[in-house]
């Protein structure tokens, strides 16, 4: 089930701009050895099981393989997973990611895997990026564009997103 996009400012970031786009990937019929050895070697919690077609038909994490009974990743993998949009806005799926206690989500297009956004994506948005007021210069940090201006109380979608500063 993939999050719908919603209207949202120009500036807004969206999940394209941040997801991973090589990810590690496994299919179904793989065996949970094999599940195993990809998570170890490339130093995941976690990844989506592909189809044939390139569909995420579930996810496989480290949690899986340790404690469910099963000789492959279909018999212990996360069936039909929470999927995202690439034009879905960051803000939403950090939502879906901290609310549902999810750690990633695998993005699709046209229900095709292109990407993965996790939490820690969110985590390297934030303290790489900051929204400039225009009409005093001041900055804030977040997901989205602030309602008001901290600095000076200009509000409206008077923001723009900028790289932020090494350091802050």
């Amino acid at each position: 089930m993939a999050a719908q996009t919603e209207p949202r400012p120009q500036s807004e970031a969206t999940v394209a701009a941040v997801m991973t786009r090589a990810v590690i990937t496994i299919g179904p019929d793989a065996t949970v050895t094999e599940a195993a050895d990809l998570l170890h070697r490339h130093h995941i919690t976690g990844m989506p099981v592909l189809d044939d077609h390139l569909r995420v038909v579930g996810v496989v994490s480290e949690m899986d393989v340790v404690l469910k009974p099963g000789a492959t990743v279909a018999e212990i993998m996360s069936a039909e997973p929470r999927t995202i949009e690439e034009e879905v806005p960051l803000s939403q799926a950090a939502d879906i990611l901290m609310a549902q206690r999810i750690r990633r989500l695998p993005v699709v297009r046209h229900g095709k895997l292109v990407g993965l956004i996790s939490r820690t994506d969110l985590v390297t948005f934030f303290a790489r990026h900051q929204w400039v007021c225009s009409k005093c210069g001041g900055t804030q940090r977040g997901l989205e564009p602030p309602e008001k201006c901290i600095v000076c109380g200009a509000e409206g979608e008077g923001f723009k997103l900028e790289d932020a500063p090494g350091g802050m």
